[in-house]
C-alpha cells in the first residue's frame, strides 16, 4: 500500500486536520475524534497518524505510571497470541485492531508492535517507523524494537537516523551482530546515496575514487564472506590510523576478525583498545573479550569433535573434548562471577550467572541471581522464564506459574519462547490438578503449533476422557 501525504487528501479533510492540529494540546479528545476518523478512512496517510498519536499521548499524559503499566499488560494479552496470525491473514484489519487498542491505551506495546508488523507487510515503512518510534520511546533497550526501527529507517532512506539509533545500542552491547549488520547496511546505503551527487567534491575527496566506492559496496554485500570481511578489516584499521581514539572502529576490527574465526587477532585488538583510557573504562570490551575467549574454546572443541566423527574410538580426542568442555564451563562461570562482583548493579550479568547456576543444579543460588536480574528490561522476560523453571525444580508450581503468567503477558506474538511459556504454564496448572486452566494454555499452544512437543496428545487425551 502506497503511503500518502496530507496534501494528497481531500481539501475538506485537510481543513479538518488543521482544526485538529490547532487543539492537540488544549483539547486532545476533540483532536482524537477528528483524526481517528481520518486515519480510519485514510490508513496510508502517515502524517495524519502522527497527529493522532500526538493527541493520544497528550490525553494519556495525566494518567499515573502504575495505571499505565497495568493497562499495557492487560490490553496486550489478547493480541500476544493472535497478533502474527492477524498480520498474515489481513494486515489492513490488523492495523485497524492495533489502532483500537492504542486508542484505549497509547502505551500498549503489543498494539504498536502489531501496527509495525502489519505496516511492514504492506511496505508502509513510514507507518512502521512511527510504530517502532513509539516502542523505542517506551523501551529503548529492547533490541527487537531497535532493529524494527532501523529497518524502517533504512527503507525510508533515513540512514543517519538508523545509524544513530543503532550506535546507541551498539555502545551498550557490541556483541549484537544483527545491529552491526544494520549499521553497516545503513552506512553503505548512506555512502551510495552520497555517491550519486557527482558534484560533491568533499565526498569524492573522502572516497578518493569510484573504485574505492565499489570496494565498500562489495564488502558490504559479501560481509559474511572471507574476502568481504578482510576488506572491512582493512577499512577499519585505516580508520583507526586517522582516528586512533575511535572505540567503534576498534570494535569493528574485533567483530570482523571474530567472524573470520581469527580469535587471537580479535583478542590482540581488544588488548590494543584497552590500552586506551576509553577502552580501560569500557565494560562491554571486557564482556566481548570473554565471549571471544569462549568462541576460541568452542572452536577447539568442534575441531576435536570433527576428529571423533571420523574416528569415534580416538581416545586422545575423547579426553581432549572432555577436558576442553570442563575448562570452558569453568571459565564461563568464573567470568560471570567476576563480572557480578565488579558490576553488582549490571543485572544482565546476574541473569547469565543465574543461568549457569541453574544448569549446574544449584537451584537456590540460581533463584537469587534471577530475582535480581528481573530489574533489567533487557533480560526480564528470559529471567521470568528461567525463574519459573527454577521454582518448578523445587516443586513450587504455584510460584512457577506466577512467573510464566508474567512472561506470557510480556511476549508479543507467538515465537518459540512464547510456545515454551504456554507449555510450561499448562504443566504447572496440571501439576496443581487444575486441568481447566492447564487445558486453556495447551489449547492456545495447540492452535499455534499442533506439533509442539506432546501438546497434541494432551489435547486428544483430554477430549477422549471428556467424551468417553
Amino acid at each position: 500500500m502506497k503511503e500518502v501525504t496530507l496534501s494528497e487528501l481531500d481539501p475538506r479533510l485537510q481543513k479538518q486536520v488543521e482544526n485538529a492540529r490547532k487543539v492537540v494540546t488544549k483539547n486532545p479528545a476533540y483532536a482524537i475524534d477528528i483524526m481517528s476518523n481520518i486515519v480510519a478512512r485514510n490508513p496510508a496517510c502517515v502524517e495524519a497518524r502522527q497527529i493522532l498519536r500526538k493527541a493520544q499521548n497528550t490525553a494519556h499524559a495525566g494518567k499515573s505510571k502504575g495505571l499505565s503499566k497495568f493497562m499495557t499488560r492487560v490490553t496486550s494479552i489478547p493480541f500476544a497470541v493472535s497478533g502474527d496470525a492477524k498480520v498474515k491473514k489481513d494486515p489492513v484489519k490488523a492495523m485497524e485492531s492495533a489502532e483500537d487498542l492504542i486508542k484505549a491505551n497509547p502505551m500498549n506495546a503489543a498494539a504498536h508492535k502489531l501496527l509495525g508488523s502489519a505496516a511492514e507487510s504492506l511496505e508502509m515503512y513510514g507507518t512502521a517507523a512511527l510504530a517502532y518510534e513509539c516502542l523505542y520511546k517506551m523501551e529503548s533497550s529492547n533490541t527487537g524494537y531497535v532493529k524494527g526501527l532501523m529497518a524502517a529507517y533504512i527503507e525510508l532512506g533515513r540512514n543517519d537516523d538508523a545509524i544513530r539509533v543503532g550506535e546507541e545500542v551498539y555502545r551498550k552491547d557490541p556483541t549484537d551482530e544483527e545491529i552491526q549488520a544494520l549499521i553497516k547496511k545503513a552506512s553503505v546505503q548512506q555512502t551510495m546515496d552520497k555517491g550519486r551527487w557527482e558534484e560533491d567534491k568533499s565526498f569524492r575527496d573522502k572516497l578518493k575514487d569510484e573504485e574505492e566506492s565499489q570496494k565498500l559496496e562489495q564488502a558490504s554485500r559479501s560481509q559474511t564472506g572471507e574476502e568481504g570481511l578482510r576488506m572491512l578489516v582493512e577499512e577499519a584499521i585505516k580508520g583507526i590510523e586517522a582516528e586512533p581514539g575511535n572505540m567503534n572502529l576498534y570494535r569493528d576490527v574485533v567483530s570482523h576478525y571474530r567472524k573470520l574465526g581469527e580469535f587471537d587477532n580479535a583478542l590482540e585488538w581488544i588488548g590494543k583498545a584497552r590500552e586506551l583510557e576509553a577502552g580501560r573504562a569500557d565494560v562491554n570490551l571486557e564482556r566481548l573479550e570473554g565471549a571471544i575467549k569462549r568462541d576460541k574454546m568452542t572452536a577447539a572443541i568442534e575441531e576435536q569433535e570433527a576428529i571423533l566423527e571420523g574416528d569415534p574410538e580416538n581416545a586422545v580426542a575423547k579426553d581432549t573434548v572432555a577436558k576442553l568442555r570442563a575448562e570452558e564451563r569453568a571459565f564461563r562461570r568464573e567470568q560471570s562471577e567476576q563480572l557480578v562482583q565488579r558490576y553488582p548493579n549490571e543485572f544482565s550479568y546476574r541473569y547469565e550467572l543465574g543461568e549457569l547456576y541453574f544448569e549446574d543444579g544449584e537451584t537456590d543460588a540460581s533463584i537469587k541471581e534471577l530475582q535480581l536480574a528481573l530489574r533489567s528490561p533487557k533480560v526480564r522476560v528470559n529471567s521470568l522464564v528461567l525463574l519459573g523453571k527454577a521454582y518448578k525444580k523445587k516443586n513450587f508450581h504455584d510460584m512457577a506459574a506466577e512467573q510464566f503468567v508474567a512472561a506470557k503477558s510480556e511476549i508479543a506474538g507467538v515465537n518459540e519462547q512464547k510456545k515454551e511459556v504456554l507449555y510450561e504454564l499448562g504443566d504447572c496448572y496440571e501439576q496443581q490438578g487444575d486441568m481447566e486452566k492447564a487445558m486453556a494454555e495447551y489449547k492456545s499452544l495447540y492452535s499455534a503449533d499442533i506439533a509442539y512437543l506432546d501438546v497434541a496428545q494432551k489435547i486428544d487425551d483430554f477430549y477422549s476422557k471428556k467424551n468417553g
